[in-house]
């Protein structure tokens, strides 16, 4: 019989990429599609999704979210969104969710975590 950790899928693991010069900071998790891994004609990955911010001020502002069409649905954006306000309030940091996915979708879903929301 097959064993059950065979079984399950691989844990899903956020990255932290911290902003460099003009490159933004971003919580990302890839996602082994089956797929070659490559660019739309945006500049956006097939086997992502990320949230963008910027730390200004003490502040990760939030300004982007990405998930490609083929991994939507599964959770994915509010698991890097999650991480990133974990992050923050760790750090003692406040965030400003400009992105709409932030705003809206998440912060709805997670009335909790307002309490780390600045404007």
């Amino acid at each position: 019989p097959e064993e059950p950790s065979a079984r399950m899928a691989p844990a899903l693991v956020v990255q932290h990429v911290f902003p460099e010069g003009p490159n933004p900071g971003r919580f990302v998790v890839r996602v082994d599609t089956g797929a070659e891994s490559r660019v739309d004609e945006h500049g956006e990955p097939n086997d992502e999704t990320y949230v963008a911010y910027e730390l200004v001020q003490e502040k990760l502002v939030m300004f982007h979210t990405w998930t490609p069409d083929a991994l939507r649905g599964k959770g994915l954006a509010a698991l890097v969104v999650l991480e990133a306000f974990v992050w923050a309030e760790t750090h003692g940091k406040r965030i400003v969710p400009e992105c709409s996915y932030v705003s809206n979708t998440f912060l709805e879903k997670r009335p909790d975590l307002k309490r780390l929301v600045d404007g």
